[in-house]
């Protein structure tokens, strides 16, 4: 059992030098700082000597073993300027990407998001009535500025969008240049919402494909994955009902040069537990700060949709403007059965209070139990052994001010 509390803080503001020119930016404030660390120590009068920290009265910004303040302490993560000219918008520096549900380019801007895509890019984008023409340049540098070993891409979308409906295509190719280690890869991602009275549905579907060498001395490797989901939506009212469905797909033989696995970003949250953490999370024989008291060695999923199908149906009920409850169920499974393996991952059920008594002020509570698979509970380490079969049970409490 474990439990953690910690800051978010993010501001983006934005400076409007001219009706056409502009610069925005992105800057994080003790990010993910857990609360109570950095405890000052008080010091004993007669001896010098550092007190127990039951006698600290203060807590300081995160530093090194030398003093030196670290990035945790603030962070200017993002930074970019835009250019409205007569024949649309010119974007250029360290840019959020996102693209439709945020499944494979996702920007990480909610509360609970713990990652966030951020490019370096040239960008344009035109518009001739509700469609929307993009294309741009990125850079991926990797420290050596006289070494071809950078990862550049190129990306063009087009969108239709208006009120109610929105259809779009995105495409991403990224190739490393140096000559003697090449690898391209290109991305296709269509996106498509619409709202019909009532009802909303969403859907999104990627293909990856790439070949070439990787980092790391992977020669000769090729990529061929593809994922999806459906989402929808009906509100009639003081019932909200809904249907997530999606896949991801596996790889039976991760020790051959075919890459056939398709993971989400991992900031398209659709649990508490499952491909939200790495499970299963236990305890190491001897905690250090660097593992914070925890060992994933036998970890059977991560942070991300990954070589899986699932379904998640869910209900809620709108108590009044300030007060929803919702709760729903999600199975899950392999996509990619393996010879030697049981394919289900098992199911979760949660159940989300949120609160919104004041503008731009909300608290959402979230409990659930997550019931394991075979994947799981047929799962034995050579270190760890077996019994990986208890539920999991956790809660999650978000307190948020948006301005």
């Amino acid at each position: 059992a474990a439990w953690h509390m910690d800051h978010r803080f993010r501001v983006r503001p934005g400076f409007r030098i001219t009706d056409r020119v502009a610069v925005f930016t992105q800057v994080d404030l003790l990010p993910y700082v857990q609360w109570g660390s950095q405890p000052v120590a008080v010091m004993d009068p007669f001896t010098g000597e550092d007190q127990p920290v039951v006698y600290s009265d203060a807590l300081g910004p995160p530093t090194t073993d030398t003093g030196a303040v670290t990035p945790q302490n603030l962070q200017v993560t993002r930074l970019w300027g835009e250019v409205q000219t007569d024949y649309g918008l010119f974007r250029f520096g360290r840019v959020p990407n996102h693209w439709g549900s945020g499944m494979v380019f996702n920007a990480g801007n909610r509360p609970i998001d713990e990652y966030g895509d951020t490019v370096d890019r040239l960008q344009f984008t035109g518009k001739a009535g509700p469609v929307y023409l993009m294309g741009g340049l990125e850079n991926r540098y990797e420290g050596l500025a006289a070494e071809r070993d950078d990862y550049r891409a190129v990306i063009g979308s087009i969108l239709y969008q208006n009120e109610k409906a929105g259809l779009g295509f995105l495409s991403t190719y990224r190739w490393k240049g140096e000559v003697d280690n090449r690898y391209r890869v290109f991305i296709a991602d269509l996106w498509a919402k619409a709202t019909l009275g009532m009802a909303e549905a969403e859907m999104e579907f990627a293909a990856v494909a790439g070949r070439g060498d990787l980092d790391g001395g992977l020669n000769d490797i090729s990529q061929r994955s593809f994922g999806g989901h459906i989402r929808a939506n009906i509100d009639p009212g003081n019932i909200r009902a809904g249907v997530l469905t999606g896949f991801a797909t596996g790889d039976a033989d991760r020790t051959d040069s075919t890459i056939k696995t398709f993971s989400y970003d991992p900031d398209f949250n659709v649990s508490l537990f499952l491909f939200e953490e790495t499970m299963p999370t236990l305890t190491p024989a001897a905690n250090t700060i660097d593992d914070d008291g925890r060992t994933t060695s036998a970890g059977r999923t991560g942070p991300t949709i990954s070589d899986a199908l699932f379904f998640k149906p869910s209900i809620g009920w709108r108590f009044n403007d300030d007060l929803f409850v919702d709760v729903s169920w999600m199975g899950a499974r392999r996509a990619k059965k393996l010879e030697e393996e049981e394919p289900g991952y098992g199911s979760e059920v949660n159940a989300n209070v949120r609160w919104d008594p004041y503008a731009h002020f909300w608290v959402q509570l979230t409990g659930g139990v997550f019931l394991p698979g075979k994947v799981f509970t047929e799962y034995e380490d050579i270190d760890l052994g077996t019994d990986f079969n208890k539920p999991a049970l956790g809660a999650r409490l978000v307190t948020t001010i948006e301005f």
